[in-house]
């Protein structure tokens, strides 16, 4: 249950001084914390959990997702009691694979299998303060400025809350309450910021249908290109016309989930969301708005200037799980494996060529580079000679699709700094962008290239035939001496996780040092990824306790590539300060700049990086510190125990 009070402050003056007092109501208030909030609203299309009384906010935490399911009940004055239910998750994703909670629960049991959109996003600066009496803490105060933006129009306002803390009584909040009210003279506000935000969305939709006669002009000339811009100005018209997101999407060949990201695009952007060279090219006077009378409709292009969305063609999806035995052998056991994730490579392609969302492009490298890390389990039981071609063509593809999903990982993070920003900052990185979209859209073109290419349609084929035939590539089971070699999974297997951790927990003397240098970190990581892989693999035949140490690993490895992403990205932000293009120049023999590169928005992104990566330094040890104790030591052992 949540309690808090809830005010209206009145103007910057109030909040300011609000912010240097040292004493409310009696009460100590400690130094203020800012943080920047970036609080995502959820809900089905149906809005089935307002309709039950309930909000579900998606917030960004100390880097976790924190999903929240708050009751709408009405406050009583500057009270509010709420039930409210929290679930931390790991990585982002539907209600059905967050942790087992009674969040999960509530909100399976109200929307059934209808999939969560986003509502409207709320971006807040946010000062803390605790609230205390001797050594109790009573509450937390925030005094929030809160700014949201719908459809080009922006709604800004100031509030305070007072947040009841465990060791505080309501007899407290009741204090504080009466202060505020007859001291200050702020008014109560009744309403969440969800209800508050709810209704803005609802005045500007009164004033606004979807597309202007302008935009809808626009939109149908667009609609006519076959690309992605052509697709998305499809779903719009098709909202626009009534649609449901999944029915836009049908008409767009997209699905409901890219939908739902051009409309929240499209109500921060309108227009904006394409591309500069793409409305260059529209005719000016597509409607006139000068007439007296209703503006006439715009004359719709030819029907043989109409180009059709390109049907979607995906390969059937893929198993779940691989499908290995402890009896199969290593060879066997290869080639379901390079089965399993050749399947999921094949599958993800379409989406990765129309690039509509980057997740495909994601899950594609995902699935290539699985089956690189393949040969370093599997390679002592394969003929090498065998599967050094396909080896060859999976480094290219890798190679090929890392090219742009590093580029994308990059800006991923960059927007996530960005949306933590006041809204009048948000373009403090426009140069960068720039830069960033034109080496993006180069390596796009490049990996367009490959894919369309003779070289990997071979690659394709011939790789799906050689894995059609059971024990492919695989060495005798038997030594020249005529001895049998262990080969069996159940044999191997346990040498095979051991041999990983030795070689992952021989790191421990060497990191555990002061000032140990990132490269190494950098190594340690690539020898957990190593060993997460191997467990990963043969995760089918070993104990059920596999899936706790491999997310343990995994949290590991994800702070060490946090860690890695910010040494790249702060090399990145140092060579645009430096010659004002993306990457490395020198290489490139490019003359260094005639004028100085002035771009503060970077630089102070390349400050908040460092911070970032000398927080990860510092807290390495604490990551690190279960890796080299017995508890770590017993789950290795109890995962291999059923072999």
């Amino acid at each position: 249950m949540e309690i808090e009070a809830k005010f209206a402050l009145p103007d910057a003056e109030t909040l300011q001084h609000l912010q240097g007092i040292d004493r409310l109501a009696g009460f100590v208030l400690a130094a203020p914390q800012v943080k920047q909030m970036h609080d995502t609203y959820l809900d089905t299309v149906e809005r089935t959990l307002l309709s039950a009384d309930y909000a579900c906010r998606r917030r960004e935490r100390e880097g976790e997702v924190v999903i929240t399911l708050k009751g709408l009940k009405k406050a009583k004055g500057a009270v509010h009691r709420r039930e409210e239910l929290e679930v931390s998750l790991p990585t982002d994703g539907p209600p059905t694979e967050w942790p087992a909670s009674p969040v999960r629960d509530r909100v399976l049991q109200l929307i059934g299998e209808a999939p969560l959109f986003s509502l409207f996003d709320l971006q807040q600066t946010r000062v803390v303060r605790l609230v205390s009496q001797d050594e109790r803490q009573v509450a937390e105060l925030s005094l929030d400025d809160v700014h949201l933006t719908f459809s080009g129009k922006e709604q800004a306002y100031l509030e305070l809350e007072v947040e009841l803390g465990p060791r505080g009584s309501e007899e407290d909040l009741a204090t504080i309450v009466a202060c505020l009210q007859d001291e200050w003279g702020l008014e109560p506000e009744p309403r969440s910021k969800f209800e508050r935000a709810l209704n803005f969305l609802e005045e500007v939709s009164v004033e606004n249908e979807l597309l202007t006669l302008q935009e809808r002009a626009i939109c149908e000339q667009i609609a006519a290109r076959d690309d992605l811009y052509g697709r998305r100005a499809r779903g719009l018209l098709a909202l626009d016309g009534g649609a449901t997101q999944a029915e836009a999407g049908e008409r767009a060949s997209s699905s409901a989930r890219t939908v739902r990201r051009w409309l929240s695009a499209f109500h921060q952007k309108r227009l904006g969301v394409f591309p500069g060279h793409i409305l260059d090219g529209i005719e000016p006077e597509v409607v006139s708005t000068e007439s007296s009378g209703e503006p006439e409709e715009p004359e719709q292009p030819p029907a043989e200037q109409v180009v059709q969305p390109i049907p979607k063609k995906s390969p059937k999806k893929p198993p779940k799980e691989p499908g290995l035995e402890a009896d199969d052998s290593m060879a066997e056991a290869a080639r379901k494996t390079f089965c399993f994730h050749f399947q999921r490579m094949l599958y993800h392609e379409p989406g990765t060529r129309r690039g509509e969302d980057i997740e495909e492009l994601h899950d594609m490298r995902v699935a290539t580079r699985r089956m690189r890390s393949a040969f370093w389990v599997f390679g002592d039981h394969l003929d090498m000679k065998q599967w050094k071609p396909f080896l060859k063509g999976l480094k290219r593809t890798g190679r090929t699709l890392g090219a742009v999903r590093d580029l994308d990982v990059f800006w991923e993070k960059t927007q996530h700094y960005l949306d933590a920003l006041p809204p009048t900052q948000q373009d403090d990185l426009e140069p960068l962008r720039k830069v960033w979209a034109v080496e993006r859209e180069s390596a796009r073109a490049r990996m367009l290239t490959y894919l369309d290419s003779e070289r990997f349609t071979q690659f394709k084929e011939q790789f799906d035939e050689f894995l059609q035939t059971r024990d492919a590539g695989a060495l005798p089971p038997l030594s020249e001496e005529g001895e049998p070699l262990p080969h069996r999974l159940r044999h191997v297997v346990p040498v095979a996780v051991y041999r990983r951790l030795a070689a992952f927990r021989a790191y421990d003397e060497w990191v555990t040092k002061p000032d140990v240098p990132l490269e190494r970190l950098h190594l340690l990581r690539i020898a957990a990824k190593r060993l997460r892989y191997t467990l990963e693999f043969f995760e089918e035949v070993l104990a059920p306790e596999t899936k706790g140490v491999i997310k343990e690993i995994k949290r590991l490895q994800d702070h060490l590539g946090d860690l890695q992403d910010a040494v790249v990205a702060s090399n990145l932000l140092r060579d645009f300060l430096t010659w004002g293009t993306w990457g490395h120049t020198q290489a490139k023999k490019v003359s260094l700049p005639t004028e100085p590169i002035v771009a503060p928005g970077v630089a102070a992104y390349l400050a908040a990086r460092q911070i970032e990566l000398q927080r990860l330094v510092e807290t390495f040890p604490q990551v690190w510190t279960w890796f080299h104790g017995p508890e770590f030591s017993r789950s290795v052992a109890a995962v291999v125990s059923e072999l």
